[in-house]
């Protein structure tokens, strides 16, 4: 039989032997399964019995091939108990088994799934999968069982009937959020998958903001929900938004080399939130560098590499000061100024040039309501991807350091301006390349074909919320 599991973001099928001996009763299993897989022989030992059947008397070994692929999880039970029931199968089988025989999908048989079909198999024996699973995997051929009974039945596909219901989820947008500017911020770091810092004195509406931010972008086409599911084995209604606690271990942000993806991957094609920024392990805002370089997660598991995608928005938040009414109009701060020469030294760095906006949020900014935002998102994001796709981005956020020059086209006048811009505030060149990138954005939300010194302006000034917050420390 085959089965298979996820490592990182690739496909491992799994061959399952099984054969029998003469001797005292025994049952083995080999090729290092953890374990959860050790407790599958119990689970499917009592499923047999609930349709009649037994593991035959004797002695027992099952080898999970290749053996130098760790396996775990409980989705391995049901190709175990099609292996005594039946023998053999061309299909893919994966699902977990209850004792009463009924047969259950998993975060992890679903991911398996989904991880199988991009790999190119397309005949599975599985659990029952929603209606909005099946519709990602149209040419799938799936024998979905609910109680191992059906097995006994023979295999035919099931049709995918639409069971599911017309709900559309009611999202957050910027609707109630009081402010035209932190509204435009949002708006642009949606356009082009500009990361993005709100700070601000507590209660102005940073979180707030943040939690928003996942309500104004477009939709997930199926190809980006296929490849949610197989990294995550999880399909939101609309994309992910993940909320981070700044205690957050690095193997429950990262993901475990084990083979657990971490809120990175959860967040992937979505929105990760980082509350309290500057609080954060240094681990991780150390790690989180090459996390926003490269778009993935690599870790290391005895000789083997996993890979996880986690190609996310991230939306951080912090306060300017250990106490937080550093740059308050009224309140005064009570932090030395030591200890926000240190607060602030966590939120400048490498960390903060990976972080394309940089924005104070105002309790008392002027309104203005804004129409239309998800359609000129929308807009901008197509603009984009056919300017940029042949060359392997989708969005301005995306494009490297060594190719921004030669993809984001300025005028000499412009240029001028920027460099001078960049040697008067000592920008380092990573800085330089996100206020490039920043200008394209702003340009296209516009509806300008070139970058003016306008766009330039507005995107430099995204860069000095730090400094302005160091000047102010006697």
């Amino acid at each position: 039989m085959w089965s298979g599991l996820t490592f990182g973001d690739r496909f491992v099928p799994v061959e399952i032997q099984i054969t029998y001996g003469a001797g005292l009763p025994a049952f083995h299993m080999v090729g290092m399964v953890s374990e959860s897989v050790e407790e599958s022989k119990e689970r499917v030992r009592y499923a047999l019995k609930s349709v009649g059947k037994s593991i035959p008397q004797g002695r027992v070994m099952v080898a999970f091939l290749p053996s130098e692929v760790t396996k775990s999880g409980a989705h391995f039970d049901l190709a175990l108990l099609y292996g005594f029931l039946k023998g053999s199968s061309e299909r893919l089988i994966v699902g977990e088994v209850a004792l009463d025989g009924t047969v259950r999908a998993t975060a992890q048989s679903v991911r398996v799934i989904a991880a199988a079909y991009n790999s190119g198999i397309k005949q599975f024996i599985c659990p029952r999968l929603t209606c909005e699973v099946l519709k990602l995997m149209p040419d799938g051929d799936f024998f979905m069982v609910e109680h191992v009974a059906q097995l006994l039945n023979g295999e035919s596909s099931n049709p995918i009937e639409d069971n599911s219901n017309a709900h559309i989820q009611n999202r957050l947008g910027l609707n109630d959020v009081k402010g035209s500017g932190i509204k435009r911020v949002a708006m642009i770091a949606a356009a082009g998958w500009h990361h993005v810092l709100l700070m601000g004195n507590p209660g102005v509406g940073k979180s707030m903001v943040a939690e928003r931010m996942v309500g104004i972008m477009p939709a997930m086409n199926n190809s980006e929900k296929l490849d949610l599911l197989s990294s995550t084995g999880a399909l939101p209604e609309h994309r992910p938004a993940r909320f981070t606690s700044w205690n957050s271990t690095p193997a429950g942000f990262f993901g475990s080399a084990k083979g657990t993806p971490g809120e990175v991957t959860y967040a992937h094609r979505g929105v990760l939130i980082m509350d309290e920024f500057p609080q954060y392990r240094k681990d991780i805002l150390e790690g989180l560098r090459t996390v926003l370089d490269s778009r993935t997660v690599l870790a290391s598991y005895g000789s083997q590499r996993l890979t996880w995608p986690a190609d996310f928005l991230l939306v951080a938040t912090s306060n300017p000061c250990p106490c937080g009414y550093l740059g308050h109009p009224k309140k005064v701060c009570k932090d030395s100024p030591a200890s926000v020469t240190r607060y602030l030294g966590r939120l400048s760095g490498p960390v903060a040039d990976r972080i394309d906006l940089h924005y104070w949020v105002k309790a008392d900014e002027p309104n203005e309501d804004m129409t239309m935002v998800e359609e000129r998102i929308q807009k901008v994001w197509s603009i984009q991807k056919e300017r940029w796709e042949s060359e392997g981005f989708v969005h301005a956020g995306h494009i490297t350091g060594e190719r921004v020059d030669e993809l984001i086209e300025i005028s000499s006048s412009v240029r001028k301006l920027l460099d001078d811009s960049v040697e008067k505030a000592g920008l380092s060149r990573r800085e330089r390349h996100k206020i490039l990138r920043l200008s394209r954005t702003i340009a296209d939300l516009q509806g300008d074909r070139d970058i003016g010194i306008n766009h330039l302006t507005e995107a430099i000034s995204y860069r000095q919320v730090i400094p302005w917050l160091r000047s102010l420390v006697p």
